[in-house]
């Protein structure tokens, strides 16, 4: 099975659950449809192969049956796959023309003026930190010192990538005091198949690998002040909420045949399939939301603020 994750399917998962000779599995068309299994030495956990979850409990008959609803999966599957590949034609197609929208976008913000119509006297103020603000999802990933930084934000733009399956993102920062890095990218790459009628996931990559921040100017970087009655202090500094630990991706390492992992190795290689998921929802959400929209988004917020 593939985990579904928005536009992408993501990490194959095994099925786990305890075997006993009772089971019947549901929704096959009554019980002449199922042959008796007898009862199997040692009831335990271990994972149920793709013959017997499909076939083998299941009467000839019926196994025929399934046999061709898989071929006509295929092929629907197989037309989807040539959906998705003319679809990422249009989109490059396309991309040129949206690509000098932006810009014209970009010029308005920044320089008050407009290569289509009438000139304005002043620039927009805080366009990207306040659409940035009034997404619902993405100001939720931002902490009060990263509001500071986003004040110099100039640009997020969107494009394909030119080799390989995907998309980029690209975070432009005008000279500030808080990192040395102007540009920020996130590229989201996609393997060259589809499953469940979903785009795969291949990896995720930033560039570059670490923001080279300013001393004491990393938004993430929390410092805990403790005071003790004898007069001693204590410092201790953690990682927090921040809007750019975006641009520190986790890495899920794969596992090697056979290995068995401890009960705290699930939960944890669960918790960064959890982190790279929502990495990705956010991803699609600047792509196909937030730039897109970015000025609808900036209007609701001075409304509201």
């Amino acid at each position: 099975l593939m985990v579904r994750i928005g536009k992408v399917a993501m990490f194959p998962v095994r099925i786990f659950r305890r075997r006993r000779r009772e089971e019947i599995p549901a929704g096959l068309g009554g019980e002449d449809n199922v042959e008796a299994v007898g009862p199997r030495e040692g009831d335990d956990w271990e994972p149920l192969t793709e013959g017997e979850i499909v076939g083998a409990r299941i009467k000839p008959k019926l196994r025929e049956r399934l046999g061709t609803l898989a071929q006509l999966q295929d092929r629907y599957e197989g037309f989807q796959e040539q959906y998705f590949t003319e679809s990422e034609k249009i989109e490059r197609r396309y991309q040129p023309m949206l690509q000098k929208e932006h810009q014209r976008r970009q010029t308005l913000v920044h320089t008050g003026k407009f290569k289509i119509g009438e000139k304005l006297s002043k620039t927009i103020p805080d366009y990207w930190k306040t659409a940035l603000l009034t997404h619902p999802t993405i100001s939720q990933l931002m902490n009060s010192r990263d509001l500071a930084i986003l004040g110099y934000l100039k640009d997020v733009r969107t494009s394909l990538l030119k080799n390989e399956k995907g998309f980029k993102l690209e975070f432009e920062f005008s000279e500030n005091p808080y990192m040395n890095d102007r540009v920020l990218t996130k590229e989201y790459v996609m393997q060259n198949r589809i499953s469940m009628g979903q785009n795969i996931l291949k990896e995720i990559r930033c560039k570059p690998d670490t923001i080279a921040w300013n001393a004491m100017k990393d938004p993430a970087l929390v410092t805990i002040r403790r005071n003790y009655k004898n007069g001693t202090i204590s410092r201790e500094v953690k990682l927090g909420q921040s809007f750019f630990n975006l641009f520190s991706p986790l890495d899920l390492p794969p596992i090697a045949p056979g290995t068995q992992l401890s009960e705290q190795e699930i939960q944890a290689r669960q918790m960064i399939e959890r982190e790279i998921q929502f990495d990705l929802d956010v991803g699609f959400i600047f792509k196909d939301d937030l730039i897109p929209q970015a000025s609808r988004y900036y209007q609701t917020g001075l409304s509201k603020h």
